[in-house]
């Protein structure tokens, strides 16, 4: 095997010096004759030689492939020629068959449900100060004699941001005072005010007296200045005059109207509180935990205010700023200066 090798490798060599020498080539088919380049290397050697045309054309594969191909030519079986035995194209690779792999199961993704997150509770930023819940201390009146005036007040305590001023007192004072004109009713809200530290005043009237399709009406006047805000009317539903429990009923449903229209209107309307009471470094204010203060508020205090015809009581300048220390009884309170100048009786405190 060893000298079957040499042979080999040497007519390689010697093929490969004639493609690079570019010696005189004829052709004749697959194969090609080219001089011969060992013609001076042995007395007997041929002038020519025939060669594969590939070895002209693409030129002979050199080290390691010249090695196994010489190799693999001396393992062959012996049958064919010689020339399909040195040809690169006699022994075809067997490539191994591509090996697909198994196919996956396709499954539908599985999306599991996102834990729900809970939100952390909004926190106000500090230093801010939150809206005040303030009521407005209403005083309810009825002129005429039709016995609504309880009823009423047991709606209007039901009712969002009022606070009803004892029932007993406006009993007594709807009995004697006169609330005839618009004139008498204005008098009477700013002196409900002084005495009582009203905020509003509603006068509830029967004009037509109660039956069917007849109105309930109430006017709710602002007690600073004494002008009226609001003219409100329900109109009281059919029943029949025998049955008293049908008859109460509908006058209880235009009350309760009346009651929640008020309510909108004294949430529209500024607060104010009053100072009644000067005392060294306290100031002492006709509101306290029934009209929603609380210790800590900070108020706004108002000096010279005026009537500002069909609007309202405008407060004035604002002068100081106070602060809520205390209470005093169930709606009285007292505070101290923050900021500003010195309060003084009948100045009025409230928010911006």
């Amino acid at each position: 095997m060893g000298k079957h090798a040499a042979l080999l490798f040497v007519s390689l060599v010697v093929l490969a010096g004639c493609a690079a020498s570019g010696g005189a080539v004829k052709d004749s088919g697959d194969y090609v004759e080219i001089d011969n380049p060992a013609v001076t290397m042995s007395p007997g050697a041929p002038p020519t030689i025939w060669v594969p045309r590939s070895y002209v054309e693409k030129g002979i594969p050199r080290g390691s492939e010249v090695i196994e191909m010489g190799v693999s030519s001396l393992r062959g079986s012996g049958s064919g020629s010689a020339a399909q035995n040195d040809a690169p194209q006699a022994a075809a690779v067997q490539q191994a068959p591509t090996v697909q792999p198994a196919p996956i199961a396709q499954t539908q993704p599985v999306h599991a449900p996102a834990p729900a997150v809970k939100q952390a509770p909004a926190v106000a930023p500090v230093g801010q100060a939150t809206a005040p819940t303030i009521r407005q201390r209403v005083f309810a009146l009825e002129a005429g004699q039709n016995s609504l005036q309880a009823r009423f007040n047991d709606e209007l305590k039901r009712t969002p941001g009022i606070n009803v001023i004892d029932n007993a007192q406006a009993s007594l004072i709807s009995r004697y005072a006169a609330v005839g004109t618009g004139a008498e009713r204005s008098s009477l809200s700013r002196k409900l005010q002084e005495d009582f530290g009203a905020n509003l005043v509603v006068y509830l009237a029967a004009p037509e007296g109660i039956s069917p399709g007849k109105a309930l009406t109430a006017e709710v006047y602002e007690a600073q200045g004494g002008t009226l805000l609001r003219k409100l009317q329900a109109q009281i539903s059919d029943y029949s005059p025998r049955d008293s429990a049908a008859r109460d009923m509908a006058v209880l449903k235009s009350l309760r109207t009346l009651a929640l229209e008020a309510g909108q209107v004294a949430a529209l309307v500024p607060w104010y509180g009053r100072v009644v009471s000067v005392e060294g470094d306290r100031i002492y204010i006709n509101a306290g935990k029934e009209s929603g203060l609380g210790v800590g508020m900070v108020l706004n205090l108002y000096r010279n205010g005026k009537v500002i015809e069909k609007l309202g009581y405008a407060p004035g300048q604002k002068v100081a700023i106070v602060e809520v220390r205390g209470f005093v009884g169930t709606d009285g309170a007292f505070a101290s200066v923050k900021e500003g100048g010195k309060a003084q009786v009948y100045d009025l405190v409230g928010f911006e």
